[in-house]
């Protein structure tokens, strides 16, 4: 009797868990951001606070199914889908994936989270399989047809994820050199190696211009967009004031001293690097807010960072330490369960809240890991950056696709050092999802590190 291969274990394990984790969560979990997407997506008009493209798909999978159900299906076979690429690179795998995956599928980021719909879930899920697919294209670089069908659904994918998070084409972009160092160790010629990285450079960012400005169509002009940024500045000021009081504010000062009284009275009294909806619901902060002119506020930042620099920095700082290390998870909304929105969103959307039994499971269980290091960006930052050295060791090919994934995710990070508005978990889940994948690659073919470390004595 034929014993069963681990690459046919591993396989089976995932279909079996992709439809368990399909049949817990459907139809999706959805909070205030996800019932206003849908809404937006039902009348086809999207607000860019949020960027179109998750509205945009939200609409496609209510009018096949109402609700988010297709959608939040999406998500989960997009990074089911890549595990299952990642097997499919090796012949014969080792028995340690089988573990490793199911220990990954078993955390509330794989068994919880996959089913919320959040943009923050679907811009991992787009950047994991698209390194996923670069990973493949790598591993078969000869074979001309599969490379450039892979590299072409790698740069879709990555278009995605650059359209669904404001500052998630920087974790985009990272795809590029990868692909270069990829070239280069399959031809060792730095100039095609370059040129072929600057061709995948302009097709991602080809392919998300024609879908901002398609999607832009049927928006609202940027307005949102500019409110966010009027907003992250307020932010900064009532911060910068909270710890400098004496800090002069000299453009606000003439060019709209309402908002200046109002940021020292009101906005550094309220302000938290916790989160800004301190600040969001205190009325006269934000009606002020709101009509205080772009450039003059755009103006004002500018010489906040350049002429109070420390300041700034040390300001950014305690605010990226709470999105980073949430020192209080509790206070940065580790998870959301069911369905619940305003009011009046769920009833134009024909919606009532829901929170049943398999709710309550659902929360139970992920509430279990909360106060561990499971529920911690820090732990698996430290994983990814072991994955990552050695990814680095090995230099297969895959290897090098991987380890960009690693590199693109403490990009995407950084950028949180700057635009950051709340500690929430969901900001930074591409660093634990990215650090679980990676070291499910690794174990997938745990001797090939071995045998690089034998060759380098």
């Amino acid at each position: 009797m034929k014993i069963l291969s681990a690459k046919s274990a591993v396989t089976v394990l995932l279909i079996a868990l992709w439809l368990a984790t399909l049949a817990l969560n459907w139809p999706g979990h959805l909070s205030t951001d996800s019932v206003i997407q849908l809404l937006e997506g039902r009348i086809g008009h999207y607000e860019t606070w949020h960027p179109p493209l998750m509205s945009w798909l939200l609409g496609i999978s209510d009018s096949a199914i109402p609700g988010a159900g297709l959608f939040a299906a999406l998500n989960i076979t997009l990074l089911y889908a890549s595990l299952l690429l990642l097997v499919r690179l090796h012949a014969r795998i080792s028995w340690l994936a089988f573990p490793v995956v199911l220990l990954c599928a078993l955390t509330p980021q794989f068994l919880l989270y996959q089913g919320i719909v959040w943009k923050d879930v679907l811009f991992t899920d787009a950047i994991i399989a698209g390194f996923a697919c670069m990973a493949f294209a790598a591993a078969r670089w000869n074979q001309r047809a599969r490379r450039f069908v892979f590299l072409a659904a790698a740069a879709i994918l990555l278009s995605l994820a650059a359209l669904t998070r404001q500052n998630g084409i920087i974790a985009s972009l990272m795809a590029a050199p990868a692909l270069a160092a990829v070239a280069y160790t399959q031809q060792h010629r730095l100039k095609p190696a370059f040129l072929q990285g600057l061709a995948f450079l302009v097709a991602i960012l080809a392919l998300t211009a024609v879908a901002t400005i398609t999607l832009g169509m049927r928006a609202d002009h940027g307005k949102g967009r500019v409110d966010e940024i009027k907003m992250l500045q307020l932010y900064d000021f009532s911060g910068a004031v909270a710890r400098d009081p004496s800090l002069p504010l000299s453009i606000l000062h003439h060019g709209d001293p309402a908002l200046e009284k109002v940021i020292r009275n009101y906005g550094a009294t309220r302000f938290t690097p916790q989160r800004v909806d301190t600040l969001q619901s205190f009325a006269p902060l934000e009606s002020i807010r709101a009509a205080a002119p772009a450039p003059l506020m755009m103006a004002q930042w500018r010489n906040l960072i350049a002429s109070h620099l420390p300041l700034y920095l040390k300001t950014r700082s305690e605010i990226f330490r709470w999105v980073f290390l949430t020192p209080d998870i509790d206070r940065c909304v580790p998870f959301i369960v069911g369905l619940s929105g305003p009011a009046a969103t769920l009833q134009a959307l024909h919606a009532v809240p829901r929170y049943d039994a398999r709710d309550s499971a659902l929360e139970n269980y992920a509430q279990a890991f909360v106060h561990t290091p499971v529920f911690s960006h820090a732990s698996f930052a430290i994983l990814g950056a072991i994955m990552f050295v050695i990814l680095l060791l090995r230099q297969a090919p895959a290897d090098i696709a991987i380890a960009f994934l690693l590199a693109a995710a403490a990009a995407f990070t950084l950028t949180f050092f700057v635009v950051s508005l709340a500690c929430d978990y969901r900001y930074l889940y591409l660093i634990d999802i990215a650090a679980m994948l990676a070291t499910f690659h690794v174990a997938l073919k745990p001797r090939r590190l071995a045998g690089s470390l034998s060759f380098r004595r």
